[in-house]
């Protein structure tokens, strides 16, 4: 009985007998070994791979091509930038510089740093940093240029400037009074400079205007002026112009007035002209701005507070007057007179030298220059009945300016009058025109 039961249980190895456990199933060693070796060979071969294509892709990425740089020809990396190809062929261009929208230098060095052609076609600063070599280019590389500094747009205002008169005369005027004008400015970033842009509302200058009076009729007229009064002269001057039917223009200093202004007023009454030769008799052309107001705006206060009455009308000292001294006035005068015909009496050059030098050659709307204070003046109070009666012996009238000016209509009326203001609403000039 137990042997057929062994022997059942040897021939049956399958056998789920719980007498005895089934028997495990042995690894195949030799497959799991040749799998190891299958996946070294992959991955042998997979480097070797990479190595081929690594090494093809960096000669790929190495390798050279052909152009032409500044006439010579030259290998140079693939892709290459114009910066690579300089480095590589030892090019060294200047750099420009920057400068400010008027050209004028901010900063050495600070422009492009080349220029660049390819193929005869200039490259901007976005196309060279862009470009990269393909092969067969003709590249030339030159010193850079400048830049111009970036800049920004504002609107402003733009003040009145003075435009002189083309030529001197007798009389200047102001033939037009300023008005502020608006204008788009491009203001640079670094510099602050300003270039002139569109006009918004253009901007109105003042002009002056300066001529020699040419009285308009037959008649025949001229001016006698005397300067640096009210002096102890004045009144025998204005008795002697009563006995002749003459009126004269007496340019009063405003430091002489105090204490004559009975002067001033028997100058109005025997209707002649009171105007101003300025408070203390500075060269304009000499002192400040503020110095030039004073001395005008001074003198005419003293003439009208002595009843001489509202003058803009002046003779400038010595007759020196430039467009900055006009500029720095702030338009507090309308008028300038100097003269046509110089007495020299300062000279004391003897009476007939006098008479000759205020009557030789004389025209219709001359002026005559003649002095009331400032020295010793007897010459001239005998001199002055001479030029009266001579001149009117040839039918000359002895009148004002302001009577002269009237009889020519290029001069403005209120100019004519001797008080012309600037009109509301205007302004002056802030410099003079180019």
């Amino acid at each position: 009985m137990s042997e057929m039961n062994y022997s059942r249980r040897r021939t049956n190895p399958n056998s789920t007998s719980p007498l005895r456990p089934a028997p495990r199933r042995q690894p195949r060693r030799p497959q799991r070994r040749g799998g190891r070796e299958n996946r070294l060979v992959a991955v042998v071969a997979l480097l070797v791979i990479a190595a081929v294509v690594g090494g093809g892709v960096w000669i790929w990425l190495n390798r050279t091509v052909r152009v032409i740089v500044n006439g010579t020809g030259a290998d140079v990396r693939a892709n290459a930038s114009i910066e690579q190809i300089m480095e590589s062929e030892g090019i060294s261009p200047q750099p420009g510089d920057l400068v400010s929208l008027n050209g004028n230098v901010l900063e050495e060095g600070g422009g492009a740093a080349y220029t660049a052609t390819v193929n005869g076609e200039a490259l901007d600063a976005a196309a060279a940093e862009a470009f990269r070599a393909k092969g067969n280019e003709t590249i030339t590389i030159g010193d850079g240029t400048d830049v111009t500094e970036s800049s920004h747009e504002e609107e402003r205002e733009v003040q009145p400037q003075l435009e002189p008169a083309d030529s001197v005369g007798a009389i200047t005027f102001v033939s037009q009074y300023g008005k502020v004008g608006r204008q788009k400015f491009a203001v640079g970033d670094v510099s602050g400079e300003t270039v002139a842009g569109e006009v918004i509302e253009p901007v109105q200058n003042v002009k002056l205007e300066s001529i020699n009076p040419r009285p308009e009729g037959n008649r025949k007229v001229v001016a006698i002026t005397f300067d640096d009064g009210p002096s102890d002269y004045t009144q025998r001057y204005l008795d002697i112009l009563s006995e002749h039917g003459a009126r004269a223009t007496f340019f009063c200093l405003g430091s002489q007035v105090p204490g004559r202004e009975n002067l001033v007023q028997a100058i109005k009454a025997q209707g002649s002209q009171v105007c101003s030769h300025t408070q203390n008799h500075e060269q304009l052309t000499a002192i400040d701005a503020a110095t030039l107001q004073s001395e005008i705006g001074d003198a005419f206060a003293a003439i009208s507070t002595a009843g001489g009455g509202d003058t803009t009308t002046l003779r400038p000292p010595y007759g020196a007057l430039d467009a900055q001294a006009w500029v720095n006035s702030g338009g507090n005068f309308s008028a300038s007179v100097i003269w046509n015909l110089d007495s020299l009496d300062w000279e004391l050059p003897g009476v007939d030298t006098i008479v000759s030098n205020c009557t030789d050659g004389i025209w219709s709307g001359a002026i005559i220059l003649m002095h009331d204070g400032g020295g010793n003046r007897d010459q001239d109070l005998e001199a002055l009945p001479k030029i009266l009666e001579k001149l009117q012996g040839e039918g000359y009238e002895f009148v004002t300016l302001s009577e002269l000016f009237a009889l020519d209509s290029r001069i403005p009326d209120d100019v004519a009058a001797g008080n012309a203001r600037m009109p509301e609403g205007s302004v002056w000039a802030t410099s003079v025109a180019e």
